[in-house]
Parts: C-alpha cells; structure tokens; sequence
C-alpha cells in the first residue's frame, strides 16, 4: 500500500544522522552533510551516499569515487538515461586510467631503451644490421607506449561526453518532478557555476526539441508512382525494371 501524502501536520523530516530537521526539499543536511533519498543513491555501488569535486569528473561518489552528478533535491530519481549515461561514464574514467598507466610506462620504458641502444652503439660500434636492430627493439615499447596514450585521450574524450549526458538528462530529471528551472535554482540543486547551468539548461531544451520534433518519414512508391506508369507498346506482364528503364529513355547496346 502505498504511503499516505504528507500533510501539513507531519512532522518535518529529520536527518538520519544527527536527527537535525531538513530544509524543505533538501536532500543533504546542511548540519552534518549526510546525503537522503535515492537522488543521493550511487548507480556504481548503490550507496546512498554525498559526493564531492573532482577536476576530471566534475564530482565522484565519496564511497566508491566513481562518476555522479550532484542532485540536492529531495524526491527526484534519475531515470534509466542518466544512470546510463553515468556507468558509460564509469566505464571510460578506467579505460582513461588504464591505458593512461600502460601508456606511460611503455613510453618510459621505451626512452630508456632508445637511451641504452645509443650508449651501446657509441661504446662498441657495431655494424649497421646490429644498430638498426637495436634501435627497432627500442622502438616498439615507445610505439606502443604512443598508441596506448592515443586510447587514453580517446577514452577521455568520451568520458567527457558522457558527462555532459549524464548532468542534461539529469536536468530532465529534476525539471520532471519541480517543473522549469533558471540558471540560479539549477547551480544550486547540481552544485554548478551559474554559466555552467546555462550551458545545461540551453542543451536540455534543445533535446527537448529534438525529442518532439516530428520522426523523419520516408516516401514508399504507392502504386501511382511515374516509375510504374504504362508504355505504349510495352505490356504490363514484362517486368517493372524494363518498364522504368523505357521510361527514362534507357537504351541497351
């Protein structure tokens, strides 16, 4: 059974915390900090948890440090397109990490061998089979380091869109439930830079729009196309290929 509305004589809700009451429609104590409701819920590890700033994330869980989106406002949800958008998110930060780590230390490892080929080279004098061989062994560490790197900034790329994604569907989200919101409202629900709720606000209406606009539709041939129109001297029985080939003055050779 689902739980009676709230009325004016409920009591306001409190912390679970430090039992402080919250402000309405607040999902974050402003006392002690503890994150409420399933607006603060991690989709990585389902914590319902606050977060806090990061300089390539925008901001992480603080249980699991994975990509979230700031929402302090009590009783909204992110819907399915969000918590996509945030595990995409996820899933590009350790592709970034990993082939960042890989990229470096191949690369490292490569410029030190480059190092150790040139002494060699310069202490013994080999012949040019040997040096270019020792240089070719040295080479492939610092391409592969290069390559890993090229899918690091690749992965980065990527992440970044998916951000972008995961705070305008959000937005969706929020505007769902409260209705339509400035730029002030929205940088202080999403903890954002007045500029930045901009942006956000001008990318949600124009998918918005993009979502109502009409579905592209595609012309089927109906049975008056000009294509299927009769020849003289040509009978209907013969195929429709040849009939179009006649209509357009087609000639074969």
């Amino acid at each position: 059974m689902p739980p009676a509305a709230r009325t004016e004589l409920d009591p306001s809700p409190t912390c679970r915390a430090c039992g402080r009451a919250l402000p309405p429609g607040s999902a974050v104590c402003p006392a002690c900090g503890a994150a409420h409701g399933d607006s603060n819920r991690c989709p990585h590890c389902r914590a319902i948890a606050d977060v806090e700033a990061h300089a390539a994330l925008g901001f992480r869980c603080l249980v699991c440090g994975g990509p979230r989106v700031a929402l302090d406002v009590a009783g909204v949800t992110p819907g399915p397109s969000t918590l996509a958008a945030l595990h995409e998110a996820g899933k590009r930060q350790a592709e970034h990490v990993m082939y960042s780590a890989a990229g470096l230390v191949l690369t490292g490892m490569g410029a030190l061998a480059l190092l150790i080929a040139t002494l060699v080279v310069l202490a013994a004098s080999p012949g040019l089979v040997p040096t270019i061989a020792a240089y070719f062994g040295a080479l492939v560490p610092t391409a592969a380091g290069l390559a890993a790197l090229g899918r690091a900034a690749r992965a980065r790329k990527l992440r970044g869109q998916s951000l972008l994604a995961a705070e305008v569907r959000a937005l969706g989200d929020v505007q769902a439930v409260t209705g339509e919101l400035d730029a002030q409202r929205v940088s202080e629900i999403m903890r954002l830079t007045p500029e930045r709720a901009e942006l956000l606000l001008a990318e949600a209406s124009v998918a918005t729009l993009l979502d109502q606009g009409p579905a592209p539709r595609l012309r089927v041939p109906g049975p008056t196309d000009p294509g299927d129109a009769e020849v003289p001297g040509r009978s209907m029985d013969e195929p429709a290929e040849a009939r179009r080939r006649d209509a357009r003055g087609d000639t074969e050779i």
